[in-house]
């Protein structure tokens, strides 16, 4: 297992997609099973999507 930052795995795997993170999604930790070495885009894209989702702010309107 290893833990790093998200924006090391973004900028080791595709750093086009830097961007479209915020600074407190960059430095959100993930875990990786099998290394980063074992990771490509399709990972990326659902741990970058699970990020975002756990950051974003949905208030509740009555």
């Amino acid at each position: 297992m290893q833990q790093i930052p998200l924006a090391n795995l973004v900028q080791h795997v595709s750093p086009k997609w830097l961007h479209l993170l915020k600074e407190e999604e960059r430095s959100q930790w993930v875990v990786l099973r099998n290394g980063i070495q074992h990771v490509d885009e399709t990972d990326l894209a659902e741990i970058v999507e699970a990020v975002i989702q756990e950051h974003q702010k949905s208030p509740f309107f009555h």
